[in-house]
């Protein structure tokens, strides 16, 4: 009822968008009925994680009440999202797990919405409708989202980052920048993820620093400060609090801990389970790390590979490394596209940096389906190629030579 309403009032004169939306919204509450009432044993729908995140949560529900629950300071990590639900369980009992699953379905639905928010102030608006029926419908994105599990709030503060980073993009308005900061730290507090974005764009904007310097571009350079500024200091506050950096050692981490250490902990071999990949692959230096990133990234991505299938179920995980295919095969043909501009080229940084992340970060080919569905909203705003996609472009932005050009070139 709660979703219902809301996107009704901010669907007000978009019908296009809200019939979209409310597929989403049956999708999700479709497949949450299924897993909840009918049939609970299919692969993908219980995630291994739910079950630690409904224990951890049971321990804070009978160890504070709820007016220790509500007060600060909270827990940061997997154990804040087991936090919230153990409120939930205060106001409503331990046996309403459909109301956090309902919730999860909530935010996972206008993560749509502001993936198509993004997709039209990058491109067009029928580019961001097509986008948005894509995001509605993606399966694993609807598996996870009605799951118990903190995926969806992790990409819904994500997503609301990258779109108040698009709209400071586009108005260069400071607040902008610092709501889109603290976006992404909504999400960090949740998972480390979405931190990697934040360093990404640093480093992209202090790039364009030193290319401002050598062009004697005053304003760009100027942007580029009031950029780094702004996220520095939320990067400053994230450590200083230790919010989301429970994986890397806490307060304190972002600079704490060295090269070789962080390069053993991370790339260690620690590959274990039916669906672990890259056995015995591990990283000792720098320049291991060098060459396994690719190699890495790709596993991620794409996996399980054709040889890597030992069970009827891993049809489904062939199926989602087959969308990946597609979605970054859009996202290199959109390259000429993105490259002009600067905008643009912060958000491929930003997916860039987490997938890099969560290459080094993931183990089996099970747990890298559920991270790389964070990736995919930001990943698919990035690849207007994808056909059909092309000709929305075309015919919406024909008028911009560069667009012109490049999507001559892609029909021939």
């Amino acid at each position: 009822m709660v979703a219902i309403f809301l996107i009704h009032i901010t669907t007000t004169t978009d019908h296009k968008l809200k019939k979209i939306l409310y597929i989403a919204l049956i999708a999700r509450l479709f497949l949450m009925v299924v897993d909840l009432y009918i049939y609970s044993g299919l692969p993908y729908l219980t995630a291994a994680d739910a079950s630690r995140f409904q224990g951890m949560a049971l321990r804070f529900y009978n160890q504070f009440t709820l007016q220790e629950l509500i007060t600060p300071p909270y827990p940061s990590g997997s154990s804040l999202y087991s936090y919230m639900m153990a409120i939930i369980y205060a106001f409503f009992g331990t046996t309403e797990n459909s109301i956090i699953r309902a919730l999860n379905i909530l935010t996972g639905v206008f993560v749509v919405h502001n993936a198509f928010n993004i997709s039209r102030i990058l491109w067009s608006r029928n580019v961001a409708l097509q986008n948005a029926v894509i995001l509605a419908i993606f399966p694993l994105l609807v598996v996870y989202a009605q799951n118990p599990i903190r995926e969806s709030f992790v990409v819904y503060f994500m997503t609301l980052g990258i779109l108040y980073f698009v709209y400071w993009s586009h108005k260069k308005r400071p607040y902008y920048l610092v709501i889109s900061v603290f976006g992404f730290a909504l999400s960090t507090a949740l998972h480390m993820g979405a931190l990697m974005a934040l360093l990404a764009i640093i480093l992209y904007y202090l790039w364009r620093a030193i290319s401002s310097l050598l062009t004697g571009r005053i304003y760009s350079l100027i942007n580029t400060v009031i950029v780094v500024g702004i996220v520095g200091m939320g990067l400053y506050y994230l450590n200083t609090t230790g919010w989301g950096l429970g994986t890397i050692g806490g307060e304190g981490a972002i600079g704490e801990f060295g090269v070789e250490e962080l390069i053993e902990r991370r790339g260690g071999d620690r590959r274990t389970g039916r669906a672990a990949y890259l056995e015995g692959m591990g990283a000792t230096s720098p320049v291991d790390v060098f060459w396994q990133t690719p190699v890495r990234m790709a596993y991620f991505l794409f996996s399980p590979f054709p040889w890597m299938m030992s069970s009827v179920w891993d049809i489904v995980g062939l199926f989602d490394s087959l969308l990946y295919i597609l979605i970054f095969w859009g996202i290199y043909k959109s390259l000429p596209v993105l490259r002009e501009d600067p905008e643009k080229m912060g958000l491929l940084f930003m997916l860039i940096g987490m997938t890099i992340a969560f290459a080094w970060g993931v183990t089996n080919y099970g747990t890298a389906m559920r991270h790389r569905a964070k990736l995919i909203p930001l990943a698919i705003c990035l690849a207007p190629h994808i056909y059909p996609l092309r000709k929305l472009v075309y015919n919406e932005l024909r008028k911009k030579w560069m667009i012109v050009y490049t999507s001559k070139y892609f029909r021939g």
